[in-house]
């Protein structure tokens, strides 16, 4: 098949089996190797379980927004799939990988009427003790995407290290394995990159961290919440070496007091959450917002 320009990918499946993983270091790969890329995450409000899916678009150009439509999509599992039916817009001529063989995907998978191939995540991780679905599903991705093995195996290595040299084995036995299987694929492969040259990544969430760090922050007070939580991880080592300070409240109606007197102070101020911190924050806005006592929310 002639190389794409830009491709879309979606990783979906239960909240805990590492789509979020191999959606990383799949964009790290696609970005040493040359290429531009955005990725957007979409999982529950669940502590543990639940769902969640990865989007990553690839192109041989800077990236500013998602494809439109999803040339790609590997499900490690089709549990809760349908919460997505809003997000999965599948291209007619697209290609969906079923990790689970035997499991019918749901209509609004069926009803783009893409080709639908089949691995079995489960036979193979159990006859290669040790590999992880979400490893083999990497492999089978960037195989099919025509991304270099080398670079894959060498990402997957930097993200494995900590944790030993035989966790690091297997992880490059299942990206084997997922290049093997993608060798019965379609193919449909990137077009090719004008040389590997350094990118650049960072998140959404560190985005704003770094510009509210360039906008003078120096005082931050949070309780952890998904997903303004990766906001306060990437703040708390640089406001500290900056001279400043990130304290971790005991809740999210502490946090906003906690800003409104650093703010009363003098100080520029910041504080992250989501909807159900929003809500117990509400009554303290209303009074600085009456004082007249500036926030960064």
């Amino acid at each position: 098949m002639t190389g794409s320009k830009a491709q879309t990918i979606a990783m979906i499946g239960s909240g805990g089996a590492g789509v979020m993983t191999a959606a990383e270091i799949l964009l790290r790969v696609a970005a040493r190797a040359g290429y531009f890329g955005l990725m957007t995450k979409s999982f529950g409000p669940q502590i543990r379980g639940g769902e969640a899916a990865a989007f990553v678009t690839l192109s041989t150009s800077p990236v500013e927004i998602q494809g439109d439509r999803i040339d790609l999509l590997f499900a490690i599992d089709w549990n809760n799939a349908e919460r997505f039916a809003g997000e999965l817009n599948i291209a007619s001529d697209a290609l969906v990988i079923s990790g689970l063989p035997g499991t019918n995907p749901p209509a609004i998978v069926t009803d783009h009427r893409p080709a639908l191939v089949e691995i079995n995540l489960k036979s193979l991780t159990r006859t290669h003790k040790g590999t992880r679905p979400n490893m083999v599903a990497l492999g089978t991705v960037a195989g099919a995407l025509g991304l270099p093995k080398d670079v894959v195996m060498e990402l997957v290595d930097e993200r494995l290290a900590s944790k030993g040299e035989a966790t690091m084995s297997q992880g490059r036995t299942a990206i084997g394995l997922g290049y093997i299987e993608a060798e019965g694929l379609d193919s449909m492969p990137l077009a090719p990159s004008e040389g590997a040259a350094p990118r650049w990544i960072i998140s959404g969430n560190q985005a704003a961290g770094y510009g509210a760090m360039r906008g003078g922050v120096r005082f931050a007070a949070a309780y952890p919440i998904t997903p303004a939580t990766e906001i306060l991880e990437w703040l708390a080592p640089r406001l500290q070496k900056a001279g400043g300070l990130l304290v971790q409240a005991e809740d999210e109606l502490a946090s906003i007091n906690m800003i409104i007197g650093g703010s009363f102070g003098g100080a520029a101020v910041l504080t992250a959450t989501s909807g159900p911190g929003l809500a117990l924050m509400s009554e303290s806005i209303g009074l600085a917002v009456a004082a007249e006592i500036p926030l960064l929310v």
